[in-house]
């Protein structure tokens, strides 16, 4: 019997990049170069990827082998053939190797990350190309040089990690306490507690962060720790693989270092800084990766909506049914089109150094915010897209419950909601990031020809600035910094929807902007039912291709 998945997935023959009406136009607004390599990674994840990585998820969970035949110690993490293979062909379409090299600019590789964005195998992604940036910004030397050309290479490319937590301390980078230490010529590693090690076992090399046994100023160094040292044995072990609610493609595990070979990234006294940007490769990544699954999970919800019918009427026709479709896209057209302003504006500044310059320090700013915005939409929206579906979208049968099983994570991985606030705190407080923003938003609304619309914004900008100088002024101003991130991302959001719209004059992005206005802005009101407008999603029902 041939394959039959598209009976329990509705959303196989969709291109995930061409067919994703608002992305083509958020690319056009940001004038971001359209790629025919991405054309074609939207093809392939939707009629392979999506099938691979839900069989995986379910059947082919990645298995530590601590023993080879002979008994010599090999911490081995065997993957299915299939997700092998999958990984293997996405590496093909130059997801890490074309921004790593610098032939393409790091929005390509963001653009794959919305377009493939199964948290698991993208995870795997997103730490090689953290590592690969990492060798490729600050390695110094022949040696560094040539780990990187592994990374980039076409025939079997080696693959990356960040192994940076630590049990006692988690996103608290200071309380790390594994060592490094300096003997002759060479640094060595020693430490039991790198505890969320993701990629353990697929990493060829991972950069890992450490403390100076010497101590001294900004004693937290950074280095890449290759995964078989320069003997050829094992350069540090794997003590298990953890359960996980989702994301089970990427291993997670405890690795343990015992005088494992290092080599110092950078200038010493630069560690943390380099961490922390090394950090912001992936917290973009992060942002779209959960925008690309709601985007995933909301069409797939959508298409059901179309076909299922409940009291007389298709569930896309009931007006609360409306409504709710409609909102969401609103919701998640924010989400995505704020994550692409962030990683654009990484990739812009991404070349400045510690302790960096004005463009690199509001990149930063604008990723803090992004991320989360992102990730708490991703969780609303995957989880009231199994709403949908009824009890069936309950069961694991069926694609749409791993969605929100994977969102969950986006707004944990790289640091929490909390620490992506507080972060966002400092940036304000000692880059005055805030400044920047406010004045980037004051020059767009003054650019709208909208009497109407700018005015609307101007009002919305002039709360959020109250608001601002509020909690600024508390001298608690880390007790409100989320719900300040929040504020400042949905100012963002709004402003960028109509702006978009007061350069393609398409009613649909007015129709998603006002949307999102109301969502923010206008919860307490009672709308006129005309606002929730099926063009919205519509769209969604007209671009599925038979395979």
């Amino acid at each position: 019997m041939k394959d039959q998945f598209e009976k329990i997935f509705r959303g196989k023959g969709i291109n995930y990049y061409e067919d994703d009406l608002p992305l083509q136009e958020f690319l056009e607004y940001l004038q971001i170069q359209r790629e025919k390599e991405l054309a074609n990674l939207g093809e392939y994840v939707s009629s392979e990827l999506v099938e691979i990585m839900d069989y995986v998820d379910h059947k082919g969970k990645p298995e530590l082998i601590t023993w080879d035949l002979n008994g010599k110690r090999i911490d081995y993490v065997r993957l299915s053939p299939e997700h092998r293979k999958a990984l293997e062909r996405l590496q093909e379409f130059g997801v890490v190797k074309y921004s790593a090299e610098g032939s393409k600019s790091w929005l390509y590789h963001y653009l794959s990350g919305y377009i493939i964005s199964d948290s698991g195998i993208f995870c795997t992604l997103t730490l090689t190309a953290q590592t690969a940036y990492g060798l490729k910004k600050y390695g110094k030397g022949k040696v560094m040089e040539e780990f990187f050309q592994k990374y980039v290479r076409d025939q079997d490319p080696w693959y990356g990690a960040t192994y940076y937590s630590e049990t006692q301390g988690g996103s608290d980078l200071g309380a790390n306490r594994t060592v490094a230490v300096m003997e002759g010529e060479k640094w060595f590693i020693s430490g039991k507690d790198k505890y969320f090690a993701s990629d353990a076992g697929i990493a060829d090399g991972a950069i890992v962060t450490a403390k100076f046994a010497d101590g001294g100023v900004r004693s937290l160094g950074v280095f890449f720790v290759p995964a078989i040292n320069s003997r050829g044995e094992l350069n540090y072990n794997i003590r298990r693989l953890k359960n996980k609610l989702g994301t089970i493609a990427v291993p997670s595990g405890e690795v343990e270092m015992d005088h494992a070979e290092a080599y110092l990234i950078g200038e010493r006294e630069k560690g943390i800084y380099y961490a922390m940007e090394i950090l912001t490769v992936s917290r973009i990544d992060d942002a779209l990766a959960a925008a690309g699954i709601a985007r995933k999970a909301l069409w797939e919800a959508y298409l059901h909506a179309q076909e299922r019918t409940a009291f007389g009427m298709r569930l896309v026709e009931h007006p609360l049914m409306i409504r709710d479709l409609t909102e969401m896209e609103a919701e998640l057209e924010g989400a995505v089109l704020l994550s692409l302003y962030g990683a654009k504006l990484f990739s812009g500044a991404y070349s400045s150094e510690p302790p960096y310059d004005e463009k690199y320090n509001y990149a930063r700013f604008i990723t803090h915010i992004a991320k989360n915005m992102a990730a708490w939409a991703s969780d609303r929206i995957t989880q009231y897209s199994m709403e949908i579906f009824g009890g069936i979208g309950f069961f694991e049968e069926f694609p749409v419950a791993k969605f929100h099983r994977d969102a969950i994570v986006t707004s944990i991985w790289e640091g929490t909601s909390n620490i992506q606030s507080l972060d966002m705190l400092e940036a304000i407080a000692k880059k005055g990031t805030a400044q920047i923003f406010f004045s980037e938003m004051r020059k767009i609304v003054d650019e709208i020809k909208s009497d109407k619309i700018r005015e609307k914004l101007k009002g919305a900008m002039e709360k959020t600035e109250g608001y601002f100088r509020k909690v600024m002024e508390s001298g608690y101003a880390e007790c409100h910094s989320k719900e300040l991130l929040r504020k400042l991302g949905e100012l963002c959001e709004a402003t960028l929807m109509y702006d978009l719209y007061n350069r393609n004059k398409k009613e649909r992005s007015l129709h998603a902007a006002d949307l999102l206005y109301h969502n923010i802005y206008g919860k307490d009101d009672v709308p006129e039912t005309s606002i929730f407008k099926m063009d919205v999603v519509s769209w969604m029902g007209k671009n599925k291709k038979e395979l």
